[in-house]
């Protein structure tokens, strides 16, 4: 529950990404100020408001991007799936969650599972104040089919000098390309952590081993953001 008033907003359009993860653009009813890396408490009652972290950079179009995944064990979840375009949800002012610092000489942007939605938001507005060093986008996922917007980020890599992306699978021997868990990868990839800067996001149990593992690894611990 938020003790605030709630905003409210319309649910524009929705599509799935994956079996499991849906990704939902909301329209505003009233201005929503918001920096990328921040998150909102959402809803369709209220009272009744979960977390999610914002997709999408501001932008001139005003609208809000959530990549949401599916729990079929939770009929909040179910009630969620279940609306229809053109629907109401409500939700709290954002929230800070993450944000951008100076780039450094090296810049890894670290995503598992829908931990995605912060890092795109990041490296949207990195992109559009000026990218101008060296930096990764590592996404990790389970099954190659979890890999939700693998042709998008592969584009954006492709189209913005300096950034690359590079996908991780853990758990599908078949895939032909890097596996293994997606901080570890990026720490062999990357063994001069020194002057690095490394944002991440996913499950609380990777973001507390992936912390300690880059700094093990020779990052500065002030340069971790999570």
């Amino acid at each position: 529950m938020i003790t605030e008033n709630p905003l409210r907003h319309s649910l524009i359009d929705f599509e799935n990404l994956s079996q499991q993860i849906r990704r939902y653009w909301l329209k505003p009813e009233q201005p929503f100020n918001y920096q990328a890396g921040d998150y909102i408490m959402l809803g369709f009652d209220p009272a009744d408001l979960k977390p999610f972290s914002i997709a999408n950079a501001p932008s001139a179009n005003g609208l809000l991007e959530l990549h949401i995944r599916y729990d079929q064990a939770s009929p909040w979840m179910q009630q969620l799936f279940s609306l229809e375009k053109d629907s109401s949800l409500y939700s709290s002012s954002a929230k800070p969650q993450m944000q951008l610092h100076p780039e450094s000489s090296l810049n890894l942007f670290i995503a598992g599972g829908t931990g995605l939605s912060p890092m795109k938001a990041l490296l949207e507005a990195r992109i559009a104040e000026g990218l101008t060093l060296p930096t990764k986008l590592y996404m990790g996922a389970r099954q190659a089919e979890e890999l939700y917007l693998n042709q998008a980020m592969q584009q954006l890599a492709d189209n913005t000098p300096l950034l690359e992306y590079i996908p991780v699978i853990s758990e599908q021997e078949s895939y032909s390309g890097f596996k293994g868990l997606v901080h570890e990868v990026a720490i062999q990839q990357n063994p001069q952590l020194s002057d690095a800067s490394v944002y991440l996001c996913g499950a609380w149990a990777m973001t507390q081993k992936a912390k300690q593992d880059f700094i093990d690894a020779g990052l500065n611990v002030r340069n971790f953001f999570h």
